[in-house]
């Protein structure tokens, strides 16, 4: 099976089976040059094939190391009744018939994969079943009530008789699709909810999985991007002649985001662009600095008049006047500052995309979350139909937010348009990957709080102040209402206290931002839970008994809540310098409890996860304990600083990740739960940096406020 057959959706045997649900209109449009699709004629559809070889399943969604790679395929073969040791899964194309009914989008982001596939999966297992049972039945001539599927094998139970899929398939194929398809009963499941070897291991580690760092095609050039390190810049000038006469290279010309330079390998691009002499134009950002960055937040908090609501008032709950009033009128009041910083994404895989701009065609390999935003952006720059444009999605390394933005697509194809007919590879160097990331943007947030005398919350007001990313995405306004992004979650409305208001005073900087793993959660998980514990300390109040009287009335928070405390053993006394911290983050329509325990030279951390149904245990205990880490290199010393415009940090030895002999013993225990699947992929993260900053708190008595923690004063040893 070479690549392109491998990474085509859709395409089979003759004499197989593909079916699409009506409930799905987008999988019956868009035949021109899009992958065929099933009505009734027999004709092969992007999610589905049965043949001679095997069950051929088509994930749509971009797999970056969270699983849905099986994660979506089991729902649907479950259904499906296939044997899994005889499925084959492949990634999709940018295809219109992978748009979600629900988003109306085909994207990979915000943990919403099993969420918004899962009742169309199952629904198209379920139809592919019924249509296989029918056609068994009618050439025994019984009943198809008769019938059972099981182990990709139709078996009429009263004789024995039994047929395998395949050689049913050709048949099936012309039956029509079932409206209303039985689906199993829960308890008929044999692969949701249980954990199997994980089927894009093995060519992981073999080396025949395919990356985008990993494509290669005959003739191919490799291409590199000579940019300015400042985040904006301008090409005024630059001398071919001096990469040319480097070795290997083969063409430099000047594209939209800087000076391109091709040559027969990606090392000999990238020497000769840095050797290329080149002048930018970089007076728009030259006095950008992180001091002044800081200080405009500072000064952006006292700012009444600029502030913006964060949501609608709610029966007087989220009314401003009533909220500081509130406040103004308690017997006791604090005021706590929250600070944290720029990240990069740091995915281990830089940017990267082939290209080939044919006469008739253009053709793309990358690794993006956005194939249908992709394939626009594809469409675009090299004024091609959007139909001519056909955009493999291969596996990501690492995704997190960066790889949602398409700029590294574009490139890529712009550069090839110059070289009709060739393959061109782009890849970014680690040092543009961290220097032009689009960075999580930093925060600041200064929470005002009234309490009673017994210590309950009477008002709180948090306002935040930082880039918009809402705004620098070209996301419309909304009226009246801050930047979703940025306020979401300030204060976790499932506490159940009144006069709970935020708002948020924009402090723009020309720096590109984006989405990070867990979004505006990342930010505001640590600011919500961090002002909880500072007035659980201030009151003198258990940090875990105020979270469990303030969210009563949820018992999904309650229950991970209590059980995160049970497994820590919470209440029990520790010695002198060693302290436990909790934190509850709410996303993604999971719950997350975090227990850390830290002292001077050992820490643990608990972590109790409810994501609703959970489709494969060990794949979302290994999300949950990937943004444990996360969360950690993060909390610990994740920064990016600016200097004259330019990033300071620039690789792994300035802007680390934890290593495996840092990484703290991690447990996760995962809650039984009827509600519906939520996300796993991002939930973990928001909850480690509150957490750690309360038990540094109970260990010593100081807590930080400000991330990274190293900011504060404090250092971490190695753990033995």
């Amino acid at each position: 099976m070479d690549r392109r057959y491998f990474l085509r959706a859709g395409v089979g045997a003759a004499g197989g089976l593909a079916i699409a649900l009506q409930t799905s209109p987008w999988a019956f449009a868009h035949r021109g040059g899009e992958t065929p699709h099933h009505a009734t004629d027999g004709v092969f559809n992007a999610y589905l094939e049965i043949n001679d070889v095997g069950v051929f399943i088509t994930c749509p969604q971009s797999e970056m190391g969270q699983g849905v790679h099986d994660g979506l395929s089991k729902i649907l073969a479950d259904e499906l009744g296939a044997d899994w040791a005889q499925v084959q899964i492949r990634l999709a194309m940018a295809d219109d018939a992978y748009i979600n009914p629900i988003t109306r989008r085909h994207r990979t982001a915000s943990s919403e994969s099993i969420k918004i596939y899962y009742d169309l999966l199952r629904r198209l297992g379920a139809a592919a079943r019924e249509m296989l049972i029918a056609t068994a039945a009618e050439r025994w001539s019984v009943n198809s009530e008769e019938c059972r599927v099981s182990a990709s094998v139709v078996t009429h139970a009263p004789t024995g008789r039994s047929l395998h899929f395949a050689a049913l398939a050709g048949d099936a194929a012309k039956r029509p699709v079932p409206e209303s398809p039985r689906l199993k009963d829960p308890k008929e499941f044999t692969l949701i909810g249980r954990s199997l070897p994980r089927k894009d291991t093995g060519p992981k580690v073999d080396g025949s999985a395919i990356f985008g760092i990993d494509v290669k095609l005959p003739g191919m050039l490799h291409a590199a991007l000579r940019r300015a390190p400042q985040v904006i810049s301008k090409q005024v000038r630059f001398s071919p002649q001096s990469a040319l006469n480097l070795p290997g290279v083969v063409d430099v010309f000047a594209v939209q985001d800087g000076v391109a330079v091709l040559a027969k390998n990606s090392w000999q691009a990238r020497q000769a662009a840095n050797a290329l002499d080149v002048e930018f134009d970089i007076s728009d950002v030259s006095t950008l600095d992180s001091i002044g960055i800081r200080a405009r937040m500072v000064q952006a908090l006292d700012d009444d008049g600029s502030a913006q609501a964060g949501r609608r008032a709610a029966e007087g709950r989220f009314d401003r006047d009533t909220t500081f009033r509130a406040i103004e009128a308690a017997e006791r009041q604090f005021s706590w500052t929250y600070e944290v910083p720029f990240l990069a994404h740091a995915a281990l895989e830089p940017l990267c995309a082939t290209a080939i701009v044919r006469e008739d065609e253009v053709e793309v390999w990358a690794p993006t979350q956005q194939p249908d935003r992709a394939r626009d952006a594809i469409a675009e720059v090299t004024g091609r139909p959007r139909e001519q444009v056909r955009l493999h999605v291969t596996f990501l390394g690492g995704g997190f937010g960066r790889k949602w933005e398409n700029d590294f697509v574009r490139q890529a194809a712009e550069i090839a348009k110059y070289r009709p007919g060739v393959p061109i590879k782009l890849t970014w160097s680690r040092e543009e990957d961290t220097r032009h990331d689009r960075f999580r943007p930093a925060h600041m947030v200064r929470t005002r709080v009234g309490v009673d005398a017994k210590g309950q919350i009477l008002g709180m007001h948090s306002r935040t102040t930082g880039i918009s990313m809402w705004r620098y995405q070209g996301r419309r306004p909304i009226p009246g209402r801050a930047d979703p992004f940025v306020v979401g979650m300030l204060i976790n409305e499932n506490y159940a206290f009144d006069n709970q208001y935020v708002d948020y005073v924009e402090t723009p900087e020309p720096i590109p931002v984006g989405t990070w793993r867990s979004v505006s959660q990342s930010q505001n998980g640590f600011f919500s839970e961090s002002a909880i514990d500072d007035v659980a300390y201030a009151t003198g109040q258990d940090p875990l008994a105020l979270r469990l009287q303030l969210a009563d009335g949820d018992p999904r928070a309650v229950r991970v809540l209590r059980k995160a405390a049970e497994a820590a053993n919470w209440g029990e006394p520790l010695p002198k310098g060693r302290g436990r911290g909790i934190a509850l983050s709410l996303g993604y329509d999971s719950y997350c409890a975090e227990v850390i325990e830290v002292s001077v030279d050992d820490n643990k951390r608990v972590t109790i996860f409810d994501c609703g149904q959970i489709i494969d245990p060990h794949n979302v205990e290994a999300q949950v304990s990937g943004g444990i880490v996360w969360g950690l290199s993060a909390a610990i010393h994740g920064q990016i600083r600016f200097a004259q415009g330019a990033a300071i940090e620039s690789n792994f030895h300035d802007a680390p990740i934890l290593r495996l002999n840092e990484i703290p013993p991690i447990e996760v225990i995962l809650l039984e739960s009827d509600a519906a699947s939520g996300g796993a992929g991002e939930a973990s993260v928001p909850g480690v940096a509150p957490a750690l900053a309360s038990a540094i708190q109970a260990a010593c008595g100081e807590r930080p406020r400000r991330l990274p923690i190293i900011e504060s004063g404090f250092s971490f040893g190695v753990l033995a």
